[in-house]
């Protein structure tokens, strides 16, 4: 008698649910038809699947009654990131935000870290089955752990908001990517789910593996703004959270088909989401690896293309030279026994066509202002301190030292670099190279 009384039992247990859906399904159709609107309808629907098959204990928790304040956060995310952000940077220099980023990297590092410890030790190694557990509802201790932690788990998803809000004020919008939006918007509603109505269970080992892989993630990240290269295990981070939507899968495949009492259509979600995910990750991961092989082969090419060259080795005296063939032969001029009583243009004529003289700055002597300074040291014969005329100085030699003036002389803001030689007694031979201002 007892067993059949406790048979019965169940069986109303088990069509219970069964029993609410018709009798809801009734009264949406009698208000329905009597001229209620479809929001109050929907409203209806809400609150018997609230009263359904809700946790009891989200009801109280901030933004935990409804999901329309995660959907209008999800929907500002959006605006900002593909529309208002981009607009706002527009004629904006990047924002200088290493310090932010790197505290902000900090505190992922550490809450992942807090949340990857607490589920481990909420459930998964405190008795949870890794092929089959179901969600506990009660309010025991372990099971408050949980539906705790699941909030904290939800709450960190719209805290990653800012990845996306610090790629636009510093104008990176190419990391903003359509698996990166897909994955930042999507993450908040399925942490609002588990949280409403499966704090526990089957749908909890995704989040163990996601907030390990979010340790290593933001821990690179933060290690990157730091100023830190040459990350060893950057090169493995896509290939690991591969392996967590693999894991996933697998795990909502075998919970399907042995039969396991979490609630299926959730598993079917799970796999759907974890499959998604899957094929955006490897799709991400083949193009960068085609990219970097690209990349790859067309600086191969260029290196062997490039004809290996090794100039002689030669000391570097500090003046800008001419290349070979342009330095300019300096011309036969008459001398000084020829000069006297000589006209000008037969001067003028002795002063060949020579190519503008350029100095550091790229500053030209012209040869009208040359020739003006050959005529003038021609006509004004070189004297000593004393007044009395140097002997023995030519045309030649004036020509010389007005083309040495001319290069010496600046058009405007110059520089000159003067090597010097020294011999220092305890290092041996130095060269000091000072910067003068023409």
């Amino acid at each position: 008698m007892a067993s059949t009384t406790q048979l019965i039992a169940s069986s109303a247990e088990m069509y219970a649910p069964v029993d609410m859906i018709k009798s809801e399904v009734l009264l949406t159709m009698d208000d329905y038809f009597r001229g209620s609107s479809i929001s109050s309808l929907i409203a209806h629907w809400w609150r018997a699947l609230v009263e359904l098959i809700a946790d009891p204990r989200a009801k109280q928790l901030p933004f935990m009654d409804n999901p329309l304040p995660t959907l209008g956060m999800i929907i500002c995310y959006l605006l900002w990131v593909l529309l208002i952000g981009p607009m706002y940077m527009r004629d904006r220099k990047p924002m200088d935000l290493r310090r932010v980023i790197i505290f902000y990297n900090l505190f992922q590092v550490l809450l992942s870290g807090y949340m990857f410890y607490e589920h481990l030790m909420a459930g998964w190694v405190r008795g949870y089955s890794l092929t089959c557990q179901t969600v506990d509802y009660s309010d025991s201790p372990l099971s408050r752990r949980m539906f705790n932690l699941c909030y904290v788990y939800y709450l960190s998803k719209l805290s990653e908001f800012a990845d996306t809000v610090f790629f636009v004020l510093r104008k990176k919008q190419s990391q903003i990517t359509d698996l990166h939006v897909y994955h930042h918007s999507l993450t908040p509603i399925e942490a609002w789910i588990l949280t409403k109505f499966i704090a526990g269970g089957n749908a909890t080992l995704p989040n163990v593996i996601n907030n390990f892989v979010h340790v290593l993630m933001y821990f690179y990240y933060m290690l990157s703004a730091m100023g830190y290269r040459d990350i060893w295990w950057k090169k493995y981070m896509t290939e690991v959270q591969i392996i967590q939507f693999i894991i996933c899968i697998a795990h909502c495949i075998n919970a399907l088909a042995t039969g396991c009492p979490f609630p299926r259509f959730i598993t079917t979600l799970l796999l759907i989401n974890a499959s998604i995910f899957l094929a955006l990750f490897m799709n991400f991961y083949i193009e960068s690896y085609k990219r970097k092989s690209k990349s790859a082969a067309a600086k191969a090419a260029s290196t062997a293309a490039t004809p290996s060259i090794e100039p002689a080795a030669q000391e570097a005296s500090g003046v800008q030279d001419l290349p070979a063939g342009e330095v300019p032969a300096l011309p036969t001029l008459p001398t000084k026994a020829d000069q006297s009583g000589m006209p000008a243009e037969s001067l003028e004529a002795a002063v060949p066509d020579a190519a503008p003289l350029e100095d550091i700055n790229n500053n030209s002597s012209s040869r009208t202002e040359l020739l003006e300074s050959v005529k003038k040291l021609a006509v004004e014969p070189e004297c000593a301190a004393d007044g009395s005329q140097v002997e023995g100085s030519t045309a030649e030699d004036v020509f010389t030292e007005a083309q040495t003036k001319q290069q010496q002389e600046p058009a405007g803001l110059r520089q000159r670099l003067v090597v010097e030689r020294g011999e220092d007694t305890r290092t041996g031979s130095t060269q000091l190279a000072e910067l003068a201002s023409g």
